[in-house]
């Protein structure tokens, strides 16, 4: 039924097929990466950008639309900690402790943080360069304490009150700017990105290293047997 013009559109109705790659518009088709941890991680980085950009251009939903974009921002740090945290054993040669994985299976940036932050100098240590300067640590630091503040577990920009009832964000935090905090989001996200990016270079060094080990040690053994 229309009114002043505006027709609704029609109610949900049983058989209505939600995933469709098969319409014309093609152009509207998302290709699922499956098991793509970097899709995943980019995604919500860019879900953030988008929205950011949305405000500024537009200066409308700023007060909705902000807790998307916080949150959106703090999974992709959570995701960026957790995989630079799963590509550490490889390089430093040790395993991750029982803690440092159950953290892996939560939400707490802070704690993500304080178990990768010790081994950004044993990486750094094992391929022979220099320690991450002091004031980038301390930048991240205070970073992450302050996104852990606001939320420490991930839920509060997703609810509005916590399962005791209480508001979800501090009192005292009634207004955010959405471009200054996605600026430094960016900077945070493309931080811990070149980390990514150093450690997969490192793991491909190491692993051709190894392989040209165990070409020479599998020649070696034939020349040793071939000599007896």
């Amino acid at each position: 039924m229309a009114l002043d013009g505006y027709e609704a559109p029609p109610p949900p109705r049983k058989g209505d097929k939600l995933f469709r790659g098969d319409l014309r518009d093609w152009k509207n088709n998302a290709c699922l990466r499956d098991g793509d941890e970097y899709a995943y991680r980019e995604g919500y980085r860019r879900g953030a950008q988008v929205l950011v950009r949305a405000v500024e251009e537009t200066g409308f939903d700023q007060d909705f639309l902000v807790y998307p974009i916080v949150f959106l921002y703090r999974h992709h740090i959570e995701l960026a900690l957790k995989g630079i945290i799963r590509r550490t054993p490889y390089l430093i040669e040790r395993p991750l402790t029982k803690a440092e994985k159950d953290h892996l299976g939560g939400h707490r940036l802070d704690l993500l943080w304080q178990d990768f932050k010790p081994k950004t100098s044993e990486i750094t240590k094992a391929a022979g360069w220099s320690e991450l300067p002091p004031e980038d640590i301390e930048g991240i630091d205070d970073y992450v304490r302050q996104m852990s503040e606001i939320d420490p577990a991930s839920y509060s920009l997703r609810y509005a009150h916590s399962k005791k009832g209480d508001p979800s964000l501090p009192k005292d935090l009634t207004h955010i700017n959405l471009r200054h905090f996605g600026d430094l989001m960016e900077r945070l996200a493309n931080y811990l990105s070149g980390l990514e990016a150093a450690m997969c270079d490192l793991a491909g060094l190491k692993q051709d290293y190894e392989a040209d080990m165990a070409s020479y040690c599998e020649d070696y053994s034939a020349d040793c047997y071939d000599g007896y």
